[in-house]
């Protein structure tokens, strides 16, 4: 039986997804530099653009676009907690601005109180929810971002989520050129290429401007476009480096925990009496699960917000082929905040020759991955299918680096798709 009556968390300098402090984090972490969830009781985070639960947490500078958080706490009693906001560079260190620079108000930003769920599910759990800007506060600056929540009584960060604020200067134009690379594991290779259309403001492109790639909303992994064409008066050309190209048919396994008993077609016994109740998944088999169909809702996944929807325990079984017992093989997904660290990695068991982890998880649908920790480096594609073909999302972005006030201004994104 599970117990909710403790909680674990780090100082608010904790900076490592999980990592041991002085322990260097692989350089192909999913999260950027300072995004964690660092209390085992903080679950069902989402940050979305209102009104589009798909959306990337991207908002426009001055406008009526809001950003709505929605985050779960798994305990009975109310907290207060405190909402801070830093400012960042492209490459997620901090910037310069202080917050009276980019915050049209700097007095202190409170979550008051959560909802408290219904019916008689164990355990209990709060919601919290939050839309920002308001009318409390405004942005005055565009770039990125990271928001943290702090526990109000003690100071502690309990998790912290990058999002962007852009000015809509200027066009993208972007595609997706698939390319053939000298690779020998049939992957597909995709090379994302852009048009950017100048504002007037950009009088020199070639010195002020830098231009990012990022796949499937992993920010920790977005790369900068290193061929670029400011041959033309009037736009930029900026492309991915050819022999460093995005995978294109990278593969998500798809978690559908709409009901939480053994009537779950994923579901292979079913331990209602516990608290929580206890899923135990039938196997995932490598090369043999993927979704193959196109994700829908970002990095958060789609936890059911209803206060009636119930949590469990989810125990994950894997069968990743031939491999040493003491491997590192870790459990990612929307739910842990794709995160590595010693609670999401799988252990072997002895009586059933398969891997085990598991995973407190609420009702909703989900995508996740199994990866392999290799000599400091994740390997995210030891486990793929070969053979399917699934779309994958991008996101371009433009930033313009203010000579005058010494930081990151970003001009523009662009949302594109790939085909199969």
């Amino acid at each position: 039986m599970s117990s909710f009556s403790g909680c674990k968390m780090f100082e608010s300098d904790q900076r490592n997804n999980g990592q041991l402090p002085g322990v260097q984090p692989p350089s192909n972490l999913f999260n950027v530099p300072g995004q964690m969830v660092s209390s085992d009781l903080v679950r069902s985070i989402r940050l979305v653009k209102a009104g589009n639960p798909a959306s990337a947490p991207v908002i426009e500078l001055n406008s009526n676009e809001q950003l709505g958080l929605q985050f779960e706490m798994l305990e009975f009693d109310n907290r207060q907690l405190q909402i801070r906001f830093t400012h960042h560079n492209p490459d997620w260190s901090r910037s310069s601005l202080p917050p009276e620079f980019f915050l049209d108000r700097t007095f202190s930003l409170y979550l008051e109180s959560g909802t408290l769920s219904r019916g008689t599910q164990r355990p209990q759990y709060r919601q919290y929810s939050y839309s920002f800007p308001n009318e409390q506060f405004s942005f005055t600056k565009s770039g990125n971002y990271m928001l943290q929540i702090e526990d109000r009584d003690t100071g502690y960060l309990l998790f912290s989520l990058p999002f962007f604020v852009m000015e809509n200067e200027g066009t993208i134009l972007s595609s997706v050129e698939r390319i053939t690379t000298p690779r020998r594991d049939l992957r597909i290779a995709h090379r994302p290429v852009s048009r950017y259309l100048l504002p007037d403001e950009v009088e020199q492109p070639q010195f002020d401007l830098e231009f990012y790639f990022v796949q499937n909303q992993f920010w920790g992994r977005t790369r900068k476009a290193t061929e670029v064409d400011f041959s033309s008066l009037d736009e930029v050309y900026f492309e991915l480096d050819r022999n460093i190209p995005f995978i294109g048919d990278y593969e998500f396994l798809e978690l559908r925990l709409d009901q939480i008993s053994q009537q779950n077609p994923q579901v292979l016994e079913a331990s209602p009496y516990e608290i929580p109740p206890r899923l135990l998944l039938f196997d995932d088999v490598s090369g043999f699960a993927s979704s193959g169909r196109l994700l829908n809702f970002g990095r958060f996944g789609n936890p059911d917000l209803s206060l009636d929807s119930r949590y469990a325990n989810v125990v994950f079984t894997f069968d990743p082929g031939d491999l040493d017992r003491d491997a590192e093989i870790y459990l990612l997904g929307d739910f842990n905040n794709w995160s590595v660290n010693s609670r999401n990695r799988l252990r072997f068991n002895e009586q059933i020759g398969r891997w085990q982890a598991s995973s407190i998880i609420k009702e909703g649908v989900y995508h996740y991955k199994y990866v392999l920790m290799e000599e400091n480096s994740i390997d995210d594609l030891r486990f793929d299918d070969l053979f399917l073909r699934t779309p994958q999302e991008y996101h371009a972005l433009v930033y313009m680096h203010d000579s005058r006030e010494f930081y990151h201004r970003l001009l523009q994104t662009n949302q594109f798709i790939s085909g199969y």
